[in-house]
């Protein structure tokens, strides 16, 4: 590898920050008014409504990215144990992409099969937790985040 060539795990690991990010993002709370007293305050069915919706948004936007990060992962040919058996199992992969698709393309159908397919698969939501969960433990490992990290707020 030539000296300031970056290697491209640092690039997935982009791909794996921007997820996270939106999954962060995705437990938050929506503020229910833009500016003190410039709205008043909704009613609380409403404000649950949007928080639903607000969750599930987000939700379809970490799940279409989680694609890419293992998207890029095979295409980089990395290997983890538990995360390459996660990604053998069944057709999940391939339902998540199709999932990714249908979230970052245009379909006249706001409930395209490629969205529900995926979250409709047995156990889809422990398989993805679980996958995020590895990806997360890879990461850690496999880049010295914490030490970098550690040695910032050190200097």
């Amino acid at each position: 590898m030539e000296e300031n060539q970056i290697p491209p795990i640092i690039s997935l690991h982009r791909y794996w920050v921007t997820a996270d990010g939106i999954r962060e993002r995705m437990l938050l709370d929506v503020p229910t008014h833009a500016r003190a007293g410039s709205i008043q305050q909704m009613p609380a069915d409403l404000v649950d409504a949007g928080q639903w919706w607000s969750r599930a948004l987000a939700l379809s936007v970490f799940y279409g990215l989680l694609h890419v990060v293992i998207d890029g992962y095979r295409e980089l040919e990395l290997s983890d144990e538990k995360l390459d058996k996660l990604l053998g199992q069944g057709d999940y992969v391939d339902r998540l992409r199709r999932f990714r698709n249908a979230v970052f393309h245009f379909h006249k159908d706001p409930f395209d099969a490629k969205l529900t397919e995926f979250l409709e698969a047995d156990a889809s939501d422990a398989w993805i937790k679980a996958v995020y969960k590895s990806l997360k433990q890879f990461f850690e490992r496999e880049l010295p985040i914490r030490e970098e990290l550690g040695g910032l707020s050190a200097s």
